[in-house]
């Protein structure tokens, strides 16, 4: 190998000066300006304020790859279809890259005359080729890239910008001054930097795909509120002949409804806003809201909401909430903001990202220095791949999936089992569920969700599906609690009949909200305590519980105080909602930990380590195929959730055991 002690010095030095002024840029405490990392670049405007509002706790000066993405395309339809041109010109000009580089190999001494041509053998064709995909198709990943190390905080962006500049600068190189390259460092790696940048794009697009999927089902919700009503005159008086105010509404858009107006809703339409029936009846189909497909009869009096749809009859309305302040326009926008939120967990996933990237830099720096003093001829050609290496197939890319694809496809499968969660951070909340308060008035059998006869302290029985969600519960390990406001023996009975296990009798509405403090200061450290509750009244309890369920679809006004609604009102939605949880859980766990572990073997592939030992060394293109197959492997495991079935296993056991004896709580 041969050994310069003069160039191992300069080495050392130089590495060592490199590694110093890593770490104090990234690790030391300084304040650093939120100015864009280029201001004079114009085309790229500063975020608006609603971003910087959507940045999560403890990094509010660092604007989310998301966000950029968005600035840069605009909506995730735009993005994908933005990101599908870049992919289709990167994917096409590299792959004649490729070609011409796979030929100019096979052009040697003794080969066909056509091979050996010299615009095969010369790289400019190939520099020409690539030089699009390196700034037009590549700019979203620079310039992210450059934004996030200017501030600090670089990411996989970070990464892979560098190594894509080292390889193309390096191959530029080789084409203007190959004279002066070391013999056997002369080949370029033009193809290596359009595969490395175009797999990128292909993973980032994959991953806005599968978002876009996610969103289908919120969207279609959106969707059911029509464009159109049929909006009365202010002055109109309904009376129990509804037919002639066919004659006198006239069409509008339901977007400009307001508090007050009069609508009228033919039979076959869907009602365009929430409001209260002051004129006729008719049958209608609630279950987008309730779940139950079977019509419900809505007459004088009546409350009905935006969404759902008149199957038989006439009726007239006044609209009290329309567009994103109904019922179904909060659900929508509950939703959304759930998608859009990071789990808990997605904090350590940030971190870690935020500490590889600046260590695997140091780790390309220091194999750079290694190869170029020890390694065989020609060791700067095998500095320069080996460090590329490191640089691309150490992109911690599906670290950073690991997390936001899961939720997405978790609140998506949520939604579809009629499970509305507000924020991801329930997700991981769920899994700590060790208790189960239940309001007595949810466990109460109604036909009619909307109907208030039935409720607690009236004629309601309480229902089999509340029995199975509680046997549920036990089975999973889970201690439940009945709240009730009837007298020991009736609370007793209904705990009795369900398999809860300790009861409160006698509950006065004001004190709802200390005994979910007092359960919530006995419970172990770590085990998290829920309320399952409904009525607007016991917000403030929803909100005083760890975890607060929301149940049936009545409550839109607890929308915003509690974690989870179940728009259906069935209680077997709270251990469905435990296990969606559940299995987010190991789902993104699954993901962190193919993701971390890759990262680890592969930096030790990336860095050389077999080479002493077989004499392979790996190719940047492999490593760049490596970490798209990482990435792809993630986001195929994050789409499983969407075609996970939620089972509860109550139901059986309930009529065969022997009926538990609950324990009765004193004030």
């Amino acid at each position: 190998m041969g050994f310069d002690i003069f160039m191992l010095g300069a080495t050392i030095v130089a590495a060592g000066a490199v590694t110093w002024f890593v770490l104090w840029y990234f690790f030391s405490e300084s304040d650093v300006s939120d100015t864009p990392a280029d201001a004079s670049d114009s085309s790229h405007t500063s975020p608006s304020p609603a971003a910087h509002a959507d940045r999560h706790a403890g990094d509010a000066q660092h604007p989310s790859t998301d966000q950029a993405y968005a600035e840069m395309f605009g909506s995730r339809q735009e993005e994908a279809a933005g990101l599908s041109r870049l992919v289709i010109v990167g994917t096409t000009l590299t792959a004649i890259v490729f070609v011409l580089a796979l030929l100019s190999l096979l052009g040697s001494d003794g080969s066909p005359a056509w091979l050996q041509a010299a615009w095969i053998q010369s790289p400019w064709l190939q520099a020409i080729l690539i030089t699009p995909v390196m700034f037009y198709c590549g700019r979203p990943i620079h310039h992210i890239g450059r934004t996030a190390i200017a501030r600090r905080s670089p990411d996989m962006n970070s990464l892979i910008s560098i190594g894509t500049w080292a390889a193309y600068i390096y191959s530029l190189a080789v084409c203007i001054a190959s004279d002066l390259m070391p013999e056997g460092s002369r080949e370029p790696y033009f193809e290596s930097v359009g595969v490395t940048i175009t797999l990128v794009l292909l993973g980032r697009l994959m991953e806005t795909k599968a978002r876009a999927l996610s969103d289908t089902s919120v969207q279609q919700l959106a969707g059911l509120i029509p464009d159109t009503a049929h909006i009365l005159p202010r002055g109109y008086l309904p009376d129990d002949h509804s037919d002639s105010a066919e004659d006198l509404a006239r069409t509008v858009a339901s977007s400009t409804l307001s508090r007050g107006d009069l609508l009228l809703v033919p039979a076959g339409e869907s009602i365009p806003a929430d409001g209260v029936v002051t004129a006729g009846e008719a049958i209608l189909d609630e279950s987008i809201i309730t779940g139950n497909a079977a019509g419900v009869k809505r007459e004088s009096g009546s409350q009905v909401f935006a969404g759902t749809s008149a199957v038989s009859g006439t009726i007239v309305m006044r609209c009290t909430r329309a567009g994103r302040d109904s019922t179904l326009g909060n659900i929508v926008d509950v939703a959304s903001h759930a998608q859009r939120s990071k789990a808990p967990v997605q904090g350590l996933t940030d971190n870690i990202s935020r500490i590889l990237v600046p260590v695997v830099m140091l780790i390309a720096v220091w194999t750079f220095a290694i190869w170029i003093v020890t390694g065989p001829q020609p060791r700067l050609s095998h500095a320069v791949v080996t460090a590329v290496n490191v640089l691309i197939i150490a992109c911690p890319c599906a670290l950073g999936l690991v997390t936001p694809l899961s939720v997405s496809a978790a609140v998506s499968l949520g939604a579809s089992n009629g499970i509305l969660l507000s924020s991801a951070q329930v997700l991981q909340q769920g899994t700590h569920i060790r208790t189960v308060v239940i309001d007595q008035a949810v466990t109460m059998h109604t036909v009619d969700s909307q109907s208030s006869d039935e409720r607690e302290g009236g004629d309601g029985q309480p229902s089999g599906d509340a029995a199975d969600a509680v046997d549920t519960l036990r089975r999973s390990g889970i201690h439940t609690i009945l709240l009730s406001s009837s007298d020991a023996q009736t609370a007793l009975g209904v705990a009795k009949s369900l398999g809860i296990d300790e009861v409160v009798a006698s509950v006065r509405q004001d004190d709802k909200e200390s005994w979910i403090r007092r359960f919530k200061e006995v419970s172990e450290d770590g085990d998290l305590v829920a309320l399952a509750s409904d009525g607007i009244e016991n917000a403030a309890a929803l909100n005083e519980a760890d975890l607060g369920f929301a149940i049936g679809s009545g409550i839109d006004g607890m929308l915003r105080s509690a974690d989870v609604t179940l728009v259906n009102g069935d209680l077997r939605g709270i251990p469905k909602a435990i296990q969606l949880c559940d299995i987010t859980v190991r789902n993104i766990r699954e993901n962190f930990a193919w993701a971390l572990s890759f990262n680890l073997v592969a930096i030790a592939l990336a860095v050389g380590v077999l080479y002493p030992f077989t004499g392979w060394l790996l190719n940047p293109v492999v490593a760049a195929v490596a970490m798209a197959l990482s990435s792809l492997c993630v986001v195929l495991n994050a789409r499983r959730l969407r075609h996970q079935v939620i089972r509860i296993t109550g139901g059986a056991a309930v009529t065969s055991a022997k009926p538990r004896e609950p324990r009765l709580i004193g004030a």
